[in-house]
C-alpha cells in the first residue's frame, strides 16, 4: 500500500524484555515524554488499551474525535489510525499487547469475544465513573506492579491479569450488547471482517464473501443487518471509504488518480463519484479540508 503513515510495533516503545513478550504497560505521561512522535497520526500492529483517570482533550480514531475525560477507556485494534490532543494534566495508563501474547502462540479468535474489540459494532471508547471502574483500575495497577518485577513465570502472570482485565471491562457494557453463548454471529462476522480486510481493494461481489463463509448471500446480508444494522454492501463500501480517507489525508504524495488506483478503481471519475456519494465531498474537497 503506497502509504506514508507510520505503523509502530511494541519494540518501538520498549526494551528487549517487553519485546520478547509482546507486552508493554506504561504511564501515559511517561510514554508521551519519551515518544513525542506519537502526537501525529499513526497505526499499530498490536492491541491497545488506554485508561484515563484525569485530564481532558480529544482522541481521534479513524476520523472520529472522541472526548477524553476522567474514567474513560479507549480500545484500539491493529491497523486503526489514531492521534490525540491531551491537556497537560492528563494522566492514565497505556497497555499494549500482541495477539500472539494473548493466545500464547496458539491460533485463537478469543479476543473477538470482547465487545470493545469488535470495531464494526462498537465505538472504541467506554465512559464510566471511578466506582464502576475500580476493579479494572486495580487490575491495571496489578499489571504494572507485575511488569516492573523480575519474577518467575512473569509472562504467564501478565497474561492471566490481562485476561481478567478484559473480562472486567467487558462486564461494564450494557447487558443487551452481550449475545447468548450459543450464538455464532461473532465468529462469522469476525471471519467476514478478516476477509473484507484482505480483499476490499479487489471489489469482490457479496457472493465471494458468502461462499468463503459457507453461507448464502441472502443469509450473510441478514446476519449483517440483524447484528450491525448494515448490509454487507454497506460494510464493503464503508471500508473503501475509510481507506480512501486515510490515503487522502496521510499520503499527500499520491494524486487522486493514484489514490483511486490504490483502492482498485481503474476509473478515476467513478472513484470521485463514489467518494462524493458517501461523504458529500469530492476527494479533492476532502483533502483540502483535511
Amino acid at each position: 500500500m503506497p502509504e506514508k503513515l507510520p505503523v509502530y510495533r511494541i519494540p518501538d516503545f520498549t526494551a528487549a524484555r517487553g519485546m520478547a513478550q509482546g507486552f508493554h504497560v506504561v504511564d501515559l505521561q511517561t510514554h508521551q515524554q519519551k515518544h513525542a512522535f506519537i502526537e501525529a497520526p499513526h497505526k499499530h500492529d498490536f492491541f491497545l488499551l488506554l485508561h484515563v483517570w484525569q485530564g481532558s482533550g480529544t482522541h481521534t480514531i479513524d476520523f472520529t474525535a472522541y472526548e477524553v475525560k476522567p474514567h474513560s477507556l479507549f480500545f484500539l485494534t491493529p491497523g486503526q489510525v489514531h492521534a490525540w490532543n491531551l491537556s497537560p494534566d492528563t494522566q492514565g495508563t497505556l497497555l499494549f499487547f500482541s495477539p500472539a501474547f494473548f493466545s500464547n502462540g496458539q491460533e485463537s479468535e478469543a479476543l473477538r469475544q470482547f465487545p470493545f474489540f469488535r470495531s464494526w459494532q462498537h465505538a472504541p471508547v467506554l465512559y464510566a465513573d471511578a466506582q464502576t471502574l475500580a476493579p479494572a483500575a486495580q487490575t491495571f495497577q496489578s499489571i504494572q506492579n507485575e511488569y516492573k518485577a523480575a519474577l518467575p513465570l512473569q509472562a504467564d502472570a501478565l497474561r492471566a491479569y490481562l485476561h481478567l482485565l478484559l473480562i472486567q471491562i467487558s462486564r461494564l457494557y450494557p447487558s443487551q450488547q452481550h449475545r447468548s453463548g450459543t450464538s455464532t454471529w461473532p465468529h462469522q462476522l469476525y471471519q467476514l471482517e478478516k476477509l473484507v480486510e484482505q480483499h476490499y481493494r479487489q471489489h469482490q461481489p457479496i457472493a465471494f464473501y458468502a461462499n468463503a463463509l459457507h453461507l448464502s448471500p441472502k443469509y450473510l446480508n441478514e446476519l449483517c443487518k440483524e447484528n450491525l444494522g448494515k448490509t454487507t454492501t454497506d460494510l464493503l463500501q464503508e471500508r473503501l471509504i475509510l481507506e480512501a480517507k486515510r490515503l487522502l489525508t496521510h499520503s499527500p504524495h499520491l494524486n487522486i488518480a493514484q489514490v483511486a488506483l490504490a483502492l482498485g478503481f481503474e476509473d478515476n471519475s467513478y472513484f470521485s463519484r463514489f467518494f462524493k456519494k458517501h461523504t458529500g465531498a469530492t476527494p479533492e474537497q476532502f483533502r483540502q479540508k483535511g
